[in-house]
């Protein structure tokens, strides 16, 4: 039961995280209309990368191991996702995409990390406060 509820909060917080990336390039495209079928698409897929963010909790595999197979599976994950809504016709080859991608990925990244720190660093703080 424990495994079912982190896996749907992996699956909730994907699909927060691929919702706002998806506004901001349809803000960034000029999009004016979507289809039903394509926001279903992009809560499908993001909840998916939320779950394969599961990955980080297993211990088998060192990090290194583990953002790579993290980042070839969300790669993986998005070309499907702008092949099913049409945005491109090939699916894993595109320079521009790939940079894209990379891009996108490392400022994620960076959020996250800063929000690990900040909250390691309140957790330090109220365990020195305690100890005072």
């Amino acid at each position: 039961m424990k495994f079912i509820k982190r896996a749907i909060v992996y699956i909730l917080i994907g699909i927060g995280f691929g919702g706002l990336c998806y506004l901001f390039f349809l803000w960034q495209s000029g999009a004016k209309t979507q289809t039903v079928q394509q926001i279903a698409n992009v809560v499908f897929t993001s909840g998916l990368i939320g779950l394969v963010s599961m990955i980080f909790e297993a211990e088998a595999f060192a990090m290194t191991w583990k953002l790579i197979i993290h980042f070839c599976l969300v790669y993986s994950i998005n070309s499907w996702l702008n092949l099913m809504n049409g945005i491109t016709t090939s699916f894993f080859w595109s320079w521009d995409f790939l940079v894209e991608f990379t891009l996108i990925y490392l400022v994620i990244w960076l959020v996250l990390y800063i929000n690990f720190n900040h909250r390691v660093k309140n957790i330090n703080q109220k365990l020195q406060e305690k100890n005072k």
